[in-house]
């Protein structure tokens, strides 16, 4: 499936409920953290973290390391908000990819 077929979650394809996340194998209840700014819809997603296997979609601004500035929610929120985060979901645990603006290249590094 390509982010252009991607709607959203749960979206209709030849009959069938296609769910890009389940897809790569990922349940779409399964944990991930936002930062508030992605929580509220202020701002994209721009740094995608798997920092010791935890998913974490981040508009890559800074942040304290305190819970009130992040969410859990199942990880099938972020992808239905943006498609173009499926281009990502095969992070690898310790692995993170960065991207300077909605849209843009993914450029990846291990943590």
């Amino acid at each position: 499936v390509s982010t252009d077929q991607v709607s959203g979650v749960g979206r209709r394809h030849n009959g069938l409920v296609s769910d890009p996340v389940a897809i790569r194998g990922i349940p779409s209840n399964q944990k991930s953290y936002v930062c508030i700014e992605v929580f509220n819809g202020e701002r994209p997603v721009l740094l995608v973290s798997r920092q010791d296997g935890d998913w974490c979609f981040l508009c890559g601004g800074g942040h304290p390391d305190d819970a009130a500035f992040y969410r859990v929610v199942g990880i099938g929120h972020p992808i239905g908000d943006d498609p173009t985060l499926v281009e990502v979901l095969d992070l690898e645990v310790d692995e993170e990819a960065e991207r300077l603006v909605l849209g843009g290249l993914w450029n990846r590094t291990r943590l």
